[in-house]
């Protein structure tokens, strides 16, 4: 079977982004240790984590704080087992992961997933958190805060699956 990477977005993802928070409050050392779990989710990717190799991928500020609050977040929030890779803010995601295997990431933000499926062998899936997908700009995968964490599951597998299908007929074309 074909190696997959799932990998993780933290904020707007399974942290819940503070929609009353300005920027500098995300400066601020302890924001995003304090910001709230979408248990959802987070259950979701503990399931995911039982059949595949999933990741941790988010964005820091170069401080001295915001590896080390969200470091905190997922220790505290019962992912602190799932390997993290903390991408200076900015920075495409795509560069600070192995391309050799075929790479599916969740994230909230249309910017993040455009810049990811450009990448060999990377594939995306929206997630929508009930604040993004205002302006229509990603027409791949979804799945939804709204979903329990078996239907998210499952629709991520069944995504998998479909990647796994399509990859194995160019493979064979």
């Amino acid at each position: 079977m074909e190696k997959i990477k799932i990998y993780i977005d933290m904020d707007g993802c399974i942290a819940k982004w503070n929609m009353d928070a300005s920027i500098e409050d995300t400066f601020e050392p302890g924001y995003f240790a304090a910001l709230e779990p979408d248990e959802r989710l987070i259950d979701a990717v503990k399931m995911l984590s039982e059949e595949y190799d999933v990741s941790i991928l988010s964005a820091v500020y170069q401080d001295n704080h915001s590896m080390d609050d969200k470091i905190t977040w997922l220790d505290n929030n019962g992912l602190g087992d799932l390997q993290r890779i903390f991408v200076p803010y900015g920075q495409p995601k795509q560069k600070y992961i192995d391309q050799e295997f075929t790479s599916i990431l969740i994230d909230d933000y249309s910017k993040n997933l455009e810049e990811w499926i450009l990448a060999k062998n990377c594939y995306g899936i929206k997630y929508l958190n009930g604040i993004n997908a205002t302006k229509g700009m990603w027409n791949g995968f979804m799945i939804s805060s709204r979903m329990n964490p078996n239907a998210m599951c499952t629709t991520i597998k069944g995504i998998v699956s479909q990647l796994i299908a399509q990859n194995t007929l160019a493979k064979s074309a």
